[in-house]
């Protein structure tokens, strides 16, 4: 239904098969951390809709598999929201404001010891418990 306002989808409607990411809307987040694992296949929107997250939030950081990937998502940012706000941080490039909101980053060089409320990790199966 074209211009129908989203209904929350979680967790019921994620037991369809067909459901992409732009059709979850999350419930109001609770002061109690969650993890969330969002699945699907190539161009499905995942990565479009864990940047709609981050900058839903007030402070976030996301990993990338690539560095280019990480400067395309860098620059999406920026088009948002000001560069002050927005830090890139990858193995041959760092850009970090002095009091950035949001990370961008590939996976191997987040800065882990940034405190923020919303974290992503694109292309998960690159992250490992030291």
């Amino acid at each position: 239904m074209a211009g129908a306002t989203p209904q929350p989808l979680w967790p019921e409607a994620m037991n369809r098969r067909k459901l992409k990411p732009h059709d979850i809307v999350l419930p109001p987040r609770e002061e109690a951390a969650r993890l969330i694992a969002l699945l699907g296949p190539t161009n499905t929107g995942k990565t479009h809709h864990a940047i709609d997250r981050l900058l839903s939030h007030r402070t976030g950081m996301i990993g990338l598999p690539l560095r280019l990937l990480a400067r395309e998502v860098y620059d999406r940012l920026l088009e948002r929201r000001p560069a002050g706000e927005v830090a890139l941080v990858t193995g041959e490039e760092k850009i970090v404001p002095p009091a950035p909101r949001y990370w961008v980053s590939t996976v191997e060089a987040m800065p882990l010891g940034e405190p923020v409320e919303f974290l992503a990790v694109d292309e998960i199966q690159l992250a490992a418990d030291p």
